[in-house]
């Protein structure tokens, strides 16, 4: 759980379905389609608040919100709304979803294996949003806060609205939060060394910020089509301090870190049907971010200074024809160009000594194009199969402290299946090759004053790319029950992980790079389970994916996990709605996870325990609702640790130290109070 989930549910609508409402069963569209609808009455009984809310109880179906990748179409999720993905990057998938308010949505379709004109972008299944003709427009105001046991709070407000203007349409939000990182806190700290000595002392590390989001979006008619422009702008300023205090007092290391980040955003889209079974879609994009970072520390009379000023950007044009041959045979070709830049200028200081680190003032930059084609062909009414082939070709060119310039050239084919022997059981295959993309802050070189560790930059780094092999079955019961068991196996070339850097006056620095093939397994299980048997109301949700992996670590040459990989990662919601008493109530649990990075001369664990919440919402009449949550129940830990050795070989005998760390964070309460008109 991350604390920026504290104020992004003031994005959800608020006005509740009517109870009395009879719950309507899923209606199965013509088997040449490939459509489920679920009505809105489908959802009354569990009184969503907004269409994010319904999409995550489609039975069977798992929301995906996309990766912040670079490039338009490697960055979808599997939803669209009214047929279409927003031309935009910087609003979340969800974000989106959560300023739709319940009322507005006539139903939630499931496509499966592919439908005629559909934009499946690359997934097996996707859920379209259908907005209702005669929505006219709504205002929504909400504030939230939490309360810490420290004192501190988080007041948020979100001021939104939409209007319908004949054939167009506008909508606007304004965001503006507080909030406080739950990933700091107090606790413990010892370090033991080879010799047998020990040092203890305690951690007081405390985080927070503040920031503004506004977003406008219009959609208008225009030379036949339909058009439409999302802009968004937000600035966020993040404070974080650490001292590390040793039991009989005296000096004490002293870190304090300020962050501050300005980013925006225009997209457009616009499509125009050409004929009956053909359209057009086109999607620019522009994106623009500044990030000022410095962080200082004190320790025993000595005291540095590290700062960081980077300018990123992305330009993304792109272009889809689509073409329905016959009601069981779809095509659609097109191509994406994109260049995305980070130029970054860092300082280092210590006791005003300037300090050298290799690629530290550097610009990236990566041209791109891709072209594709893919085909749809439902060859029974039982089973669907699709084609897609995809180019991409890439030029990634870095300046100042690093000047190189390499190039990329991948082909991504695809195969998927879907069959539906039975109504209540279906199966899905797919055969993909994929590719990663880079992180351009992999590029640039970094400190870290709390552990006192530097990191070069990735000059070498190359994509991860491999062969994905997936399998999965669903099967549904009762009314609104699924099981959806899911496995992957993966064979990657050119893992993305951590090598061994040495600079022209023999440094040793750790750094992003490429080692070598690895495999990989996942298993993921997604239970939507109705308890009305047993608890009127009742509903249990759930899902866990276990992965594996297995790479030849480059020091030791023995296998290993590849580097922040988590073997298990799952979550559990109870929920029973009373409509009678116009509650819902809740018990949500999200597992803890385990990570662990192999640099050259150190092993790191990360490990963070469950968080488990509960929570209450009350609508007392249309349009208001008050929700309160008991967040953080059991004191959540956070404990990391840093095994580091001498030399560059990570051999048992080189060992140098244990750094062994935990910060607990105590439980808190959130509240949330939100009123809608129209």
């Amino acid at each position: 759980m991350q604390f920026g989930s504290l104020f992004a549910a003031l994005a959800a609508a608020t006005p509740e379905a009517a109870a009395e409402t009879t719950v309507q069963a899923p209606v199965i569209a013509a088997a040449t389609e490939g459509v489920t609808r679920y009505p809105a009455a489908f959802f009354a009984e569990r009184q969503p608040l907004s269409a994010y809310d319904m999409v995550v109880r489609v039975p069977g179906f798992t929301f995906d919100g996309g990766d912040s990748v670079r490039g338009f179409g490697g960055a979808a999720g599997n939803v669209l709304i009214g047929g279409q993905r927003p031309a935009t990057k910087s609003e979340s998938l969800e974000d989106a979803l959560r300023r739709i308010q319940a009322s507005q949505v006539d139903r939630i379709e499931i496509v499966v294996g592919g439908a005629p004109g559909v934009d499946m972008q690359g997934k097996n299944v996707v859920a379209n949003v259908v907005l209702r003709a005669d929505a006219k427009g709504s205002t929504l105001l909400a504030v939230a806060s939490s309360f810490q046991q420290d004192g501190r709070t988080t007041p948020a407000m979100r001021f939104e609205g939409s209007r319908q203007y004949g054939v167009s349409a506008f909508d606007w939000s304004i965001l503006t939060f507080r909030y406080v990182d739950d990933g700091a806190g107090e606790g413990p700290k010892v370090v033991r060394r080879a010799d047998g000595s020990v040092s203890p002392s305690w951690l007081d590390e405390t985080g927070g910020g503040d920031g503004l989001t506004a977003k406008a979006n219009l959609k208008r008619p225009l030379l036949g089509g339909r058009l439409s422009v999302n802009t968004v702008y937000e600035q966020e300023t993040y404070d974080w301090s650490l001292e590390d205090i040793p039991p009989a007092g005296g000096d004490r290391l002293k870190v304090i870190d300020a962050d501050e980040r300005q980013e925006g955003e225009i997209g457009l889209g616009w499509e125009k049907p050409l004929t009956a079974r053909s359209r057009v879609e086109l999607t620019g994009l522009v994106r623009r971010k500044h990030v000022d970072y410095a962080s200082t520390f004190t320790d025993a009379g000595e005291a540095g200074r590290f700062t960081s000023a980077r300018d990123s950007g992305e330009s993304i044009v792109r272009g889809v024809l689509r073409h329905t041959l016959n009601p069981v045979l779809s095509f659609e070709g097109g191509g994406e160009i994109a260049v995305n830049f980070l130029e970054s200028e860092i300082g280092y200081l210590v006791n005003g000594t300037p300090q050298v680190l290799p690629a530290a003032n550097v610009r990236v930059e990566e041209k791109r194009g891709e072209a594709f084609g893919v085909a749809t062909w439902r060859a029974h009414p039982k089973l669907t199969l699709e084609g897609a082939v995809r180019l991409e070709r890439s030029t990634i060119e870095q300046t100042g402290d690093t000047n190189l310039e390499k190039s990329f050239t991948y082909p991504k084919p695809r195969l998927s299946a879907t069959w539906s022997p039975t109504a209540r059981d279906q199966f899905r295959g797919r055969i993909e090759r994929e590719v990663g993309q880079l992180d351009f802050t992999d590029f640039v070189s970094s400190t870290t004053f709390s552990t006192g560790r530097d990191t070069a930059g990735g000059a070498e780094l190359a994509p991860e790319h491999a062969w994905v092999f997936e399998a999965a079955w669903e099967r549904k019961f009762g009314k609104d029950g699924a099981l959806v068991l899911t496995a992957r196996h993966k064979e990657i070339s050119d893992v993305a992980d951590r090598i061994l850097v040495v600079d022209k006056a023999g440094n040793l620095y750790d750094a992003p790079g490429n080692i070598g093939d690895a495999t990989g397994d996942e298993l993921e299980l997604s239970v939507n389970l109705p308890l009305e048997r047993f608890v009127p109301g009742g509903l249990l949700r759930g899902k866990g994916t276990w992965t594996r992996s297995a790479v030849v670590d480059p020091i030791t040459r023995h296998k290993r996990r590849i580097s922040d990989e988590e073997p298990f990662e799952g979550e559990l919601r109870f929920s029973q709605d009373l409509p009678k008493r116009k509650l819902q109530w809740g018990v949500e649990l999200f597992s803890g996870s385990t990570e662990t990075a192999y640099a050259f001369n150190e092993v790191s664990r990360f490990e963070i325990e469950p968080w488990l919440l509960a929570y209450a919402e009350v609508k007392p009449r249309q349009g208001l609702s008050l929700r309160v949550e008991a967040q953080n129940l059991t004191g959540r830990g956070l404990n990391r640790q840093r095994e580091v050795f001498q030399g560059r070989e990570r051999a048992p005998g080189d060992f140098a130290y244990l750094d062994d760390r935990r910060v607990d964070f105590d439980p808190f309460i959130y509240f949330r109070l939100r009123q809608t008109w129209g």
